[in-house]
């Protein structure tokens, strides 16, 4: 095992106007991902202190517009697979509908209705509605793979929530991908757990697990058989790893393992709720059967405004420089995450 948890920690001065004109330090983080060696920016010494926010108007108003995910109207208006795809037309499980996506930017995308309620807040989202919408999203993955193996060879389940996330619709619905290349990231994820195992001959999501538990700062424990850490180069505020050892193929993932990772982001989305995050984007990213060092893991990261429905928290750092930041230390997060493991 060779895992590094690299930083510097950068030193900037100035007069500072608010005492008087004196000399101030203060104190940044850069940090390098121990996978992949992207830099993560950590501002600490601002105070991430956000108010709760009301929804209720935006909600009100997005029920006087066309909704094409409520149940009134789902049946007729959005698009059905093929009969050769999936004879049914929709996929259906419990409450959730996974249809194809009308306008789909991967070879196979199909939009997963997570619910027929037009608006779920974030107190009442539960482990049930996460592990059928998962499971519709499995299931249409597995019929893509099959009916497509070189075209659908790389998939990811992804969810927008709410939208400061960049989520189109109120409605609760999940984006399930697959291609024949993963995206730019999880090509990174992929290439990187192929390099550590041919260089340090063991899988890197285990050898993480081990070393953060080690740590103790950022492991926060575990649901079923996912492992949870406080991401340590975080890509955005708040970020949580979710890590399924032993596992990398949608075909080895169970129901189990769905609610162990449903268990493990209805933690992390009360604590974002009690810290006034309201907004969230979380994903799930799978690997080919020839991939190697590999493990099945989660990510989700919060989303926030930084002025009341007008400022965004995507910047020129992460647009144009392709360098994540963040205001909170991750050791923070840990700590505040905890009790809710």
């Amino acid at each position: 095992m060779s895992i590094e948890f690299k930083k510097v920690v950068n030193k900037s001065s100035y007069l500072d106007p608010r005492k008087k004109f004196e000399p101030q330090t203060v104190e940044t983080e850069i940090r390098w991902d121990p996978l992949t060696g992207k830099i993560s920016r950590i501002f600490p010494f601002r105070n991430l202190i956000l108010h709760r926010h009301d929804w209720t108007p935006f909600v009100e108003e997005s029920k006087k517009r066309f909704c094409p995910f409520c149940p009134d109207v789902l049946e007729t208006v959005t698009p059905k697979f093929t009969p050769d795809f999936a004879p049914e037309g929709r996929i259906k499980v419990g409450d959730a509908v996974a249809i194809p996506n009308l306008n789909p930017y991967e070879k196979y995308a199909s939009v997963v209705v997570m619910s027929s309620r037009h608006y779920i807040p974030m107190e009442e989202i539960d482990v049930k509605l996460m592990v059928d919408s998962m499971q519709a999203s499995l299931i249409y993955l597995q019929k893509a793979l099959s009916y497509d193996p070189a075209g659908a060879a790389y998939s990811s389940i992804n969810w927008n929530y709410m939208p400061y996330s960049g989520g189109s619709l109120v409605h609760p619905h999940l984006q399930v991908l697959a291609g024949a290349e993963p995206c730019t990231f999880d090509k990174q994820l992929l290439d990187s757990s192929a390099k550590y195992y041919q260089t340090e001959h063991g899988n890197y999501w285990s050898d993480l697990i081990t070393a953060e538990k080690n740590n103790g700062d950022r492991y926060l424990g575990q649901t079923g058989g996912v492992h949870w850490v406080s991401a340590f180069a975080p890509r955005h505020v708040g970020e949580v790893i979710g890590i399924l050892p032993g596992k990398q193929t949608i075909n080895e993932l169970t129901e189990t393992d769905l609610a162990g990772f449903a268990a493990g982001l209805k933690n992390i989305i009360n604590y974002y709720h009690s810290i006034n995050i309201v907004s969230f984007n979380a994903a799930i990213y799978f690997a080919g059967a020839e991939d190697t060092g590999y493990s099945i893991h989660a990510r989700i990261i919060g989303r926030f405004t930084i002025f009341p429905l007008v400022g965004s928290d995507i910047t020129h750092m992460q647009v144009l420089h392709d360098d994540p930041w963040t205001v909170a230390l991750p050791e923070s997060i840990a700590e505040g995450l905890k009790k809710y493991f």
